[in-house]
């Protein structure tokens, strides 16, 4: 069994995937390109970063010299990451990866490209990226992050070593989050067990206190939902999580382009706008699945309360309040609003209306509770 290199030792509940990558790199057999797969917020992104640097060191990933430590931090001239600018990764970000695709390595052995949300090529990009795919240089590296195979172009699929990542449990988030943040020990099990294996959100609720008061705030929509409370009804609760949403958008779309690597061109200013726009639209619409996860924490903690399975909650924090409200005689009462906010968060991908769609879902759950 392959030991991992230093860079590769410290992935957080996926010691599988530094396992395998240990063994490519110790053995020198690395893939052309790797997919790696599994839930949102489970380390793919940051061990993309590590694999990279572990490709680009001369030393097989040693974590202390400059190019492992700059890799790692994303700065790395010959480590480039690709993200989708609004709903796909386009054809233009393609053709801008094969134009660049022989330059030669800037300071390191490797070239490597992160593409981010591998499930969103569309049809043009993704027939653009299997020649990128099919004879890339000796030193260039694809590593290609998603969250579902299903909606990859299997021959895509095919032409890379596939790498699957499992949700963090939840004892290991508790540990990093106790070690790394001055959170008291109820509040880090509530966020370890809410996050259901994701330790990215698990550590932003413990290091951006507005997106814990929001998660406070939508929990707190859930138990006036819960008790028959709803504080002016579905038009001002709709509004109160589309406001969250809009701060996010405007957020994101005053966020700065990032810098532009050397061989690369600046896009043009409407080019800059239109992606500033995608990033703004797709910000909203994480807050609002990040809304909706939440209600989804309460009713789900309601069912198991209910059932008499208290220690299975997710919101450890919250445990007298779900305690006090959850009654054996709306067991599905509390199923039918978990579908309601189910068949809500399918809507969100299309191109309706969401204020007027979360208005839709709240009257639905003043019905079903």
């Amino acid at each position: 069994m392959s030991t991992p290199p230093p860079i590769l030792r410290d992935l957080i509940g996926q010691e599988h995937v530094s396992r395998f990558l240990a063994a490519a790199i110790n053995q020198g057999e690395s893939s052309h390109a790797y997919l790696f797969h599994g839930p949102k917020g489970v380390g793919k992104y940051d061990a993309a970063l590590k694999f990279a640097a572990a490709l680009c060191c001369e030393n097989d990933g040693c974590g202390v010299c400059p190019s492992c430590e700059k890799a790692a931090r994303g700065v790395h001239p010959d480590v480039e990451t690709i993200a989708p600018v609004g709903a796909f990764i386009t054809v233009d970000q393609v053709r801008e990866i094969n134009r660049n695709l022989n330059l030669r390595p800037h300071e390191s052995q490797a070239r490597v490209f992160i593409i981010r949300g591998a499930g969103r090529f569309n049809a043009e990009s993704a027939n653009a990226f299997l020649k990128s795919l099919e004879e890339p240089p000796s030193f260039v590296y694809f590593l290609l992050l998603a969250d579902r195979l299903d909606n990859i172009l299997p021959t895509i699929v095919s032409r890379c070593q596939t790498v699957r990542f499992s949700p963090v449990p939840a004892a290991e988030i508790e540990s990093y989050l106790l070690e790394h943040y001055k959170t008291s020990p109820v509040v880090v099990q509530a966020y370890a067990r809410a996050s259901r294996g994701n330790l990215v959100m698990a550590k932003a609720l413990c290091g951006e206190p507005g997106l814990a008061e929001r998660r406070q705030r939508y929990l707190q929509i859930g138990e006036n939902l819960g008790r028959g409370a709803w504080e002016g009804g579905a038009s001002q609760m709709a509004a109160e999580i589309m406001s969250a949403a809009a701060e996010a958008g405007e957020v994101a779309e005053q966020e700065e382009d990032e810098t532009v690597p050397e061989g690369f061109q600046v896009a043009p200013k409407k080019r800059r706008e239109q992606d500033a726009h995608r990033r703004a639209g797709q910000a909203q619409r994480r807050e609002l699945h990040f809304a909706l996860d939440i209600l989804e924490t309460w009713f789900r903690d309601m069912m198991a309360m209910a059932t008499g399975a208290g220690d299975t909650i997710l919101n450890r924090d919250y445990e007298l309040e779900l305690e006090n409200q959850a009654l054996e005689s709306k067991l599905d009462n509390y199923r039918q609003a978990l579908e309601v906010i189910e068949a809500s968060r399918s809507k969100l991908s299309y191109n309706v209306e969401l204020e007027l769609a979360l208005q839709a879902m709240f009257y639905k759950l003043q019905e079903v509770l």
